[in-house]
């Protein structure tokens, strides 16, 4: 497996579709924090990530310390880290808030909605994508606030277009499970949009993403993400990506800032992190797990990268978890 799917597959990827749009010039909607859309649509999700698939027509996305991008027919453009932003027909539409339209899907379906003037007409669908900290730290460290990805020919988009176009007559009921497809497909149209950034990453760039692009640090990526327990070496790491070991961890160095085994070492605190808050597993267990002879050097190193020791850390974050469930369900 890859780097990013195995990111993806421990940070435990979660999506929905939030909105199914069908807008009319002039038109402008502003998008704030994204906790509110989550307590909606995807109740535990911390701050999830946000993105806009134009299906038919046009528009622009203005984000904060951004110029303003035109997206066409295909296109899509992820906002992470909660960054506000608008969507509109023009710089000077009249604005109107996302959260105002956005509404839970009825019965199974997501009610499409109709907004704006009686202008050239713009197709779109918003949906949020949810990743679980701190796993997700290196995708999201790693990516600028606004991606554009150019999702035409991409069947996932073209599933959700048609997911989306299926019309009810008057008689008919809304498709069952008609909700869990459109969160698969939220989820698959969010990988896609990761994908085309990773394979669009410059050579010569460096970062997190540029090291999944590259021949050898990604395979170095995929195997320690893939086998995090496995005792890896450098040495190791070199024969089986077929590179020297000097030549691996200069590259490595260059491309991603830090040694392998240092990176290996701060992946493995994160599963830590989340073995601590779902498992109810020893802290001298979970710090074996991590490689660590005793709990005293894991505790160290543990509160050296989250600011709190292992315990103190489990502790207060099952707390946040039941106060969000208790805040859900009153």
């Amino acid at each position: 497996m890859d780097a990013l799917s195995e990111v993806l597959r421990v940070c435990r990827l979660r999506g929905a579709a939030v909105l199914n749009a069908d807008f009319g010039a002039p038109w402008s909607v502003a998008i704030g924090a994204t906790g509110v859309l989550a307590r909606t649509f995807l109740p535990d999700a911390e701050s999830p990530a946000i993105f806009h698939l134009v299906i038919a027509g046009e528009c622009l996305i203005h984000a904060a310390g951004s110029a303003p991008v035109r997206l066409g027919p295909g296109d899509a453009a992820l906002v992470i880290r909660g960054s506000a932003h608008r969507l509109a027909s023009s710089s000077d539409a009249p604005e109107a808030a996302f959260t105002s339209l956005a509404r839970a899907p009825l019965a199974g379906e997501l009610i499409p909605i109709r907004h704006g003037g009686n202008g050239a007409r713009t197709r779109l669908v918003s949906c949020i994508a949810s990743l679980e900290r701190p796993l997700c730290d290196p995708i999201l460290d790693a990516l600028p606030n606004v991606i554009r990805a150019d999702l035409r020919g991409s069947p996932a988009a073209a599933l959700m277009e048609e997911a989306l176009g299926f019309s009810l007559s008057e008689s008919d009921a809304p498709r069952a499970g008609g909700v869990a497809t459109l969160a698969r497909l939220a989820e698959l149209v969010f990988i896609e949009i990761l994908r085309r950034h990773v394979e669009a990453s410059p050579a010569g760039a460096s970062g997190w993403i540029a090291g999944l692009n590259d021949r050898y640090v990604g395979r170095a990526l995929a195997l320690m993400h893939g086998k995090p327990g496995e005792n890896w070496t450098v040495e190791k790491l070199a024969r089986q990506v077929g590179f020297s070991r000097s030549a691996l961890a200069d590259r490595f160095v260059q491309i991603l800032g830090e040694p392998p085994i240092a990176y290996l070492s701060s992946w493995r605190l994160r599963l830590a992190a989340q073995k601590l808050v779902n498992t109810r597993r020893t802290v001298a267990s979970i710090a074996s797990d991590a490689g660590y002879e005793s709990s005293g050097a894991f505790s160290h190193a543990f509160k050296r990268v989250f600011g709190q020791p292992p315990s103190r850390w489990r502790k207060k974050s099952r707390r946040r978890a039941r106060n969000d469930t208790i805040t859900r369900t009153t």
